[in-house]
């Protein structure tokens, strides 16, 4: 028995050093507790569907997504942890070639000459009929147009490089289906808004303004992640070439009432042009107001040419569209998905004699 009770008393006196080890242990241990369930929680209310009221997320989602009459620009896809994970990274989790392309600059210059453009012939303006109507008198010979690719006026790209056109209405519930889904930044598909993107800049080359269309992919790994891609695009472009005359970011509509019109009786896409001038949003854009003249500018020498061609105006003021990057820098909505690709085509024919006249006056 006097053999045990020293073993006793040093377990006894061991006991509260332990326990004071263990005091220490605890507010660490709370504290990590406490980070994972607010780590959850924030992740659970911005980026899942629960019963939490998201108005006011979905309201600054949307600063940053043209609004154009509730049509699907409203819509916003619910974000993941995929996107989350881009947006502070610039890392697409699917997409391997997203880390290549933040180490080799040449990437977009490889992954844009994947793709096979179809080269559709100049049907309607007078100006570029070589074929197939209306055709030019035997008697007068076309004119060559030389470009000076050095200087380019214009600078064409897409922030919603996945829009297409599918020649009907689309419940705003199921806007998805009018986007291509990009499988990598290298996917060659050419989708219906980059088909006449690239239309509207042969067509300015031909009639004598020097374009540069970008086709770069902006719409990985989610088109909420467009405009924060285009912004990069963009402003790599201007930073190289300063002297672009006008800047597009070429859309198409939805949900447009009317979407074409008849014109020398031909079916052609309606226009509008979207203007942001970020008057009710924390951004900075103080020569919005050159956007909006050089808009109204267009807008008026296209209803001279082209009556009803153009809708309307759109002015938001609680969106900038990255038009603060240039002050002439505008959204140009060619045409809806309910029209057409040959339709927007012919549009787009129709803008570039229009914008010819802008520039050269």
């Amino acid at each position: 028995m006097r053999l045990r009770l020293p073993r006793i008393s040093t377990r006894i006196r061991r006991r509260p050093s332990a326990w004071r080890k263990s005091t220490q242990i605890l507010p660490v241990v709370v504290l990590a507790l406490l980070f994972f369930a607010l780590t959850f929680g924030g992740y659970h209310l911005l980026f899942t569907n629960g019963d939490f009221d998201h108005s006011l997320a979905k309201s600054l989602l949307r600063l940053g997504m043209p609004l154009s009459n509730g049509t699907e620009y409203g819509e916003v896809e619910r974000y993941n942890l995929r996107s989350f994970i881009y947006a502070l990274t610039n890392y697409d989790l699917q997409d391997p070639l997203s880390m290549l392309g933040a180490t080799l600059p040449i990437l977009p210059e490889i992954t844009g000459q994947l793709r096979v453009w179809e080269e559709r012939p100049f049907v309607f303006i007078q100006e570029l009929s070589f074929a197939p109507d209306p055709v030019r008198p035997q008697s007068v010979a076309p004119e060559r147009v030389v470009v000076d690719i050095n200087s380019p006026q214009v600078l064409i790209y897409h922030t919603h490089t996945s829009e297409m056109y599918l020649g009907r209405a689309v419940p705003t519930s199921q806007s998805s289906l009018a986007h291509y889904k990009f499988r990598n930044l290298a996917d060659p598909t050419i989708t219906g808004v980059m088909a006449v993107g690239r239309h509207l800049s042969n067509a300015l080359n031909s009639l004598g303004i020097s374009t540069v269309h970008e086709t770069r992919i902006h719409t990985l790994p989610s088109i909420n992640n467009s405009y924060g891609n285009s912004e990069k695009t963009v402003r790599e472009i201007l930073s190289k070439r300063k002297d672009f005359q006008m800047v597009i970011d070429l859309h198409r509509d939805a949900g447009v009432p009317n979407p074409s019109l008849t014109i020398n009786g031909r079916s052609v896409a309606r226009l509008a042009i979207v203007v942001g001038t970020a008057e009710r949003i924390p951004l900075a854009h103080p020569n919005f107001q050159e956007n909006l003249d050089f808009a109204t500018k267009i807008k008026n020498v296209c209803d001279e040419m082209y009556p009803g061609l153009m809708r309307p105006l759109q002015v938001q003021k609680d969106a900038r569209y990255n038009q603060h990057l240039h002050p002439r820098s505008l959204i140009i909505e060619l045409g809806s998905v309910e029209n057409t690709v040959e339709e927007a085509l012919l549009a787009a024919e129709l803008l570039a004699s229009v914008l010819v006249r802008v520039l050269t006056l």
